[in-house]
């Protein structure tokens, strides 16, 4: 093995450390560190970007779990925030980055920044007619109107490109 230490003075005259080039692990260093860098760098960003087949797994994971979900809110709500939340919880892919489109004819438009796919997203909601809190001797409740909050169910579907 080499006399030489794996890292001298620096005679730029800052006084620091750094790898000896003249040592093999120095040596070792000096090539592997940028290397291990980039790998690094090219995996972050890897994470952080949709994929076409991350989209159409977290879309089909997404709608499959809203199928029978309990959803407090109301029937005149936004329903592309219920939507892209199933999306981000799939699991798959980043978590951000999901746009949703209201269509004129009820659907959702899912896309990303990152991706050309598009898929259509159409949720209705139906009455629970089983809130998860019933008191004693209370008298039945008639039907919300359509601004106010209640307990409803969510059947969801979805199908490849946008919703004209």
């Amino acid at each position: 093995m080499s006399e030489e230490p794996v890292f001298v003075r620096s005679k730029w005259g800052t006084g620091r450390y750094v790898y000896n080039h003249r040592n093999p692990v120095g040596l070792a260093l000096i090539v592997l560190a940028p290397l291990i860098a980039l790998g690094v760098m090219f995996g972050m960003q890897a994470e952080s970007t949709w994929s076409e087949s991350e989209l159409r797994d977290a879309v089909r994971k997404g709608v499959a779990d809203l199928e029978g979900k309990q959803h407090y809110t109301s029937l005149e709500s936004d329903r592309g925030f219920l939507i892209a939340e199933a999306i981000q919880e799939s699991g798959i892919g980043p978590r951000y980055g999901v746009y949703t489109h209201k269509d004129e004819g009820g659907g959702y438009t899912v896309s990303t920044a990152d991706t050309e796919s598009e898929y259509c997203v159409r949720i209705t909601l139906t009455l629970d007619k089983q809130p998860p809190v019933v008191f004693p001797g209370a008298e039945d409740q008639p039907p919300p109107a359509p601004g106010m909050f209640a307990f409803y169910r969510s059947v969801a579907t979805f199908s490849e490109g946008s919703c004209h």
